[in-house]
């Protein structure tokens, strides 16, 4: 429990109604809580009070974890500690279209930044499988975005962050920290360190950033293109990516479609009866005369591979769904709840590996038929990112435990075929990272050791005992 008189420091700081106990407030980011929770809620308005909270926490030896995403795993609710919330930090300090970057604060969600982009004539590469509404958050997760084909990742080129002490980290050019006087600079240029990237905050809690946004064009165009097997779909694919003939590009099936762009079960059904078993999406970006240049070459390399070319509605119905940030906890009213598995490998093994997912699947007792899959080329179709959805009524323990060892299995059987995993969290962390070097795993261990050598930052979160 957590001493009274460290909590009336807190609330002194950030303001009584922003420290907060109980399921009523922590339901939010634990949906299925059955115990009262042992965490406190803290939100900060801005570095000041987060530097401050952290100063009194590294003091007294409190676990601090963060909210890294809309819906935390449950096992976090009954540790003890402070639970640190950005959502107050919500200030877009600048955008700066000129430059084609947005200053903004952890709070800022893709929704609002967004908007506002549109209104100074530019607009953000929005992700395709986000755990948080957050911005920065998303782009130091390095999800995968929508415009990851001709765009490297991470999407940001300098963040700050508070250490357990309360101390500030500024990470890449020091000609970019007109912002504040920084504890640490890392010396690199733009570069900024990797350390942070999907770490689970373990070093440290990122609190700003500036972020990379993009123009409008000219000229926009939607292309779908059916296909009744995976190959010939996919082909199309890495071909347009490679050729540098698309802004967005996505390869689904059915049902994944079809539970992305609806918002009830029943539509979601009715809809996956109009869709083919595989659809390709290319989307065309830039002045006129380009975008139509690239739409005969797109369209000419689909028909050679097979392709189907699909028009009316279902092309404004894709098109709404790209203008918008893709939510993975919004996908959970089809069934109640939705598991996801996710890997990276060249587009000539995206078959076999969808194979691996599917035979787990029927080992257990899981409709194969009923698994949501997309791919996306990363970096010119250089890679695929692959996912498969599971969706699954969390309330069934049979079901729910089915979908579990389903998880458990097929990455299993991916990790046996070196498929590359990125940010694991969870099981699938101590998975992932049970067959890395041992020179990595004490590297992290160290760095963790120097920026928080109380081990207060979300003790446990990335890695067992770390």
């Amino acid at each position: 429990m957590i001493d009274q008189g460290l909590l009336k420091k807190i609330s002194e700081i950030v303001g009584p109604e922003h420290v907060l106990k109980g399921k009523n407030y922590l339901s939010k980011y634990f949906p299925r809580l059955e115990e009262e929770p042992q965490l406190v809620l803290v939100r900060p308005q801005d570095e000041f009070d987060l530097s401050e909270v952290m100063i009194i926490a590294s003091e007294n030896k409190v676990p601090v974890y963060s909210v890294r995403r809309e819906r935390m795993n449950d096992d976090l609710a009954s540790k003890e500690g402070l639970l640190v919330d950005f959502s107050r930090m919500d200030q877009i300090k600048e955008i700066d279209r000129r430059n084609l970057m947005a200053h903004i604060y952890a709070g800022v969600s893709y929704e609002t930044l967004q908007k506002k982009c549109l209104e100074k004539d530019c607009k953000l590469l929005l992700p395709a499988a986000a755990t948080s509404r957050s911005v920065l958050r998303s782009y130091l997760d390095r999800d995968i975005l929508l415009g990851s084909g001709g765009y490297r990742a991470p999407n940001l080129s300098i963040f700050h962050a508070v250490l357990s002490d309360g101390r500030i980290w500024v990470s890449g050019s020091q000609q970019m920290t007109s912002e504040g006087i920084a504890d640490f600079r890392e010396d690199q240029g733009p570069q900024f360190s990797l350390f942070f990237g999907a770490s689970e905050d373990i070093f440290g809690l990122p609190f700003y950033g500036i972020v990379y946004t993009y123009p409008l064009r000219e000229a926009r165009k939607v292309l779908l293109f059916a296909f009744d097997q995976l190959e010939p779909a996919k082909d199309l694919a890495y071909k347009v990516s490679r050729e540098e003939h698309c802004f967005e590009c996505l390869t689904a099936n059915s049902r994944y479609l079809s539970v992305l762009c609806s918002s009830s079960a029943d539509e979601a059904e009715k809809m996956r009866e109009q869709l083919p078993p595989w659809l390709t999406v290319v989307t065309l970006e830039h002045r006129r005369e380009l975008v139509e240049l690239w739409e005969r070459y797109v369209r000419a390399d689909a028909e050679n591979l097979g392709g189907k070319p699909l028009e009316g509605e279902l092309v404004e119905v894709i098109d709404r769904q790209l203008q918008k940030p893709w939510y993975l906890f919004e996908r959970d009213y089809f069934k109640g709840a939705m598991q996801h598995i996710f890997h990276y490998d060249s587009y000539k093994r995206v078959p076999q590996l969808f194979s691996e997912v599917t035979a787990a699947a029927q080992a257990v007792g899981y409709p194969a038929e009923e698994i949501g899959q997309v791919i996306i080329p990363v970096y010119f179709g250089g890679a695929g990112y692959c996912e498969s959805d599971l969706y699954y009524n969390p309330d069934d323990s049979e079901e729910a435990g089915r979908v579990e060892k389903l998880y458990e299995q097929a990455y299993r059987s991916l990790l046996d075929k070196k498929t590359f995993v990125d940010k694991p969290v969870g099981k699938l962390a101590s998975m992932v990272y049970g067959l890395v070097d041992e020179g990595f795993l004490n590297m992290i261990k160290l760095f963790k050791r120097i920026v928080d050598p109380a081990g207060i930052m979300n003790p446990g979160q990335l890695l067992e005992g770390v």
